[in-house]
């Protein structure tokens, strides 16, 4: 049975026996209102929505699919589909978290997009293992991972949303974070036709380059016992970058508002006598200056990733203070670099210049996504949000920056200006959210569909401000590399009381 034409509907359960190319569909089934439980054995990896109460979910076509673009992939795909009197006519994919994987398609993800009405679809990037051994001997599970399996499953969505209600999606959106920009970045840089509009916050698509950053900064405190900085301390260092920093922008409230431009000596928190919580040792020191460095090659001094910036001092310990490297970077260096499961970085430090080329083979390369020519996305009308965090630890802002300068390189700045909007939101993390000392949080979809649908274009943003999780008030955030100024008086929460300048 092949699909049925755009003036058909096939009930949910006929579409069980539908033909796919390299596809087949293993199960679909109705789900009532308040109905769906997740998996027993689901929990949900780094960065998933952890939202597991679905009650409130309504009735919906559940479809599951195995994707079989080459002969060694075994693509695991989840669709769901609201009835048609809730669809609001739209498909929205779902990426992944870190290097994705695992036998289950997130249901909360998914979850996210049927409460707003989207036939939502996602899958498990081609792997059922939660870590990369695959990559030792299945180059073609690689491509899966970095861009056939989202592109695979964009297809298959879209021919069975097609299917199911008579007509396909009259726009088709991505709105990822983290490990989820792979998807997403890749779908504009090699398939400019699978979505409409796309919007990427915390950028993490350079994945060869991503482990050895994190590996620096745990080195940095971790090859010398002396070099270890207790946690308490990085609030040492960002007393220190506030007391530069802060007031640059019209207003001292503890964010650096133009990071990119802030200068700071760590030196003034050396120790003058015994060391002791307040200052920072001679060791310390060293590990400090050498992680606002950032990772650069020992023989050409070549900038490898981005550095840290200051203001983002509090979060350094994520990656700096573990007895071990976060598990991205032992999986990356065991599977895609030395090829060896065994191996751990007290034993076989990386090099940074040799080692950077066996990350970056061509078999690797299907891991980025980081190529600027989306002209052809562009051309079609595609628009681009692209938001990053100037606090992000785990993907420092300049990945997000040298991205948006090489695409208006590419494309042209009239082309880019026409099509994309870029920010660098003062004080956030990694991605929108409400914890920390200083937060912001802000619904990207809605300020893409806005965008696309209603012709909405965000010259700025309007990000809702929180402080120890509480919301305080709203800011004022500034295309980059404008900064939103205070004005000198007014309500310090209050947007209009900020201007942006270069």
């Amino acid at each position: 049975m092949f699909l049925p034409s755009a003036s058909a509907a096939t009930s949910c359960e006929d579409l069980s026996k539908v033909s796919l190319p390299a596809a087949t569909v293993t199960l679909a089934e109705s789900v009532a209102a308040g109905a769906f439980t997740p998996p027993a054995n689901f929990t949900p990896g780094p960065g998933a929505p952890r939202n597991l109460n679905f009650s409130d979910l309504p009735a919906f076509c559940r479809v599951q699919v195995t994707l079989r673009p080459s002969s060694d992939s075994d693509i695991r795909m989840e669709l769901w589909m609201p009835v048609t009197a809730s669809w609001n006519g739209k498909f929205r994919a779902n990426g992944n978290g870190g290097l994705g994987g695992g036998p289950i398609v997130n249901p909360g993800a998914l979850a996210n997009g049927l409460r707003l009405g989207y036939a939502t679809a996602g899958d498990n990037t081609g792997h059922e293992t939660t870590d990369s051994s695959y990559a030792l001997e299945h180059p073609e599970k690689i491509k899966d991972f970095g861009y056939r399996a989202a592109h695979e499953m964009t297809i298959a969505a879209k021919a069975l949303i097609k299917g199911y209600y008579g007509a396909g999606p009259k726009l088709s959106y991505m709105a990822e974070g983290g490990g989820g920009t792979i998807a997403a970045l890749s779908a504009a840089q090699r398939y400019p036709t699978d979505y409409d509009s796309i919007a990427i916050t915390g950028m993490s698509s350079h994945v060869t380059r991503h482990p050895f950053a994190q590996l620096w900064i745990w080195e940095a405190t971790h090859k010398d016992p002396a070099a270890y900085i207790p946690a308490g301390k990085f609030a040492v260092l960002h007393r220190a970058a506030l007391d530069a920093c802060d007031a640059k922008d019209g207003l001292k409230d503890g964010i650096i508002g133009d990071p990119e431009h802030c200068k700071v000596d760590p030196s003034v928190t050396l120790c003058k006598g015994a060391d002791s919580p307040d200052c920072l040792t001679a060791p310390q020191l060293e590990a400090a200056k050498k992680i606002y460095a950032g990772p650069h090659n020992p023989r050409t001094s070549q900038e490898i990733y981005s550095p840290m910036y200051p203001g983002s001092e509090l979060g350094w310990g994520a990656l700096a203070g573990g007895a071990a490297p976060g598990g991205i970077v032992m999986d990356f260096f065991k599977f895609f670099v030395f090829k060896d499961p065994s191996w751990d970085p007290k034993s076989h430090p990386v090099n940074y210049d040799g080692d950077l080329l066996l990350a970056e083979t061509p078999e690797n390369a299907p891991l980025n996504a980081v190529d600027p020519n989306i002209g052809g996305f562009f051309s079609r009308g595609g628009k681009m949000l692209l938001i990053d965090g100037w606090n992000d630890n785990g993907v420092p802002p300049k990945v997000a920056i040298d991205y948006y300068r090489g695409v208006v390189a590419r494309v042209g700045a009239k082309k880019t200006r026409e099509s994309m909007r870029f920010f660098m939101v003062p004080g956030m993390q990694h991605g929108p959210g409400t914890n920390g000392v200083q937060n912001f949080n802000f619904n990207a979809l809605t300020i893409l569909t806005d965008w696309k649908e209603s012709g909405k274009v965000p010259d700025h943003l309007i990000v809702r401000h929180y402080k120890n999780g509480m919301e305080v008030g709203k800011r004022l955030v500034c295309q980059y590399p404008q900064v939103a100024f205070y004005k000198g008086s007014g309500d310090t929460e209050d947007p209009s009381s900020f201007t942006c300048k270069p």
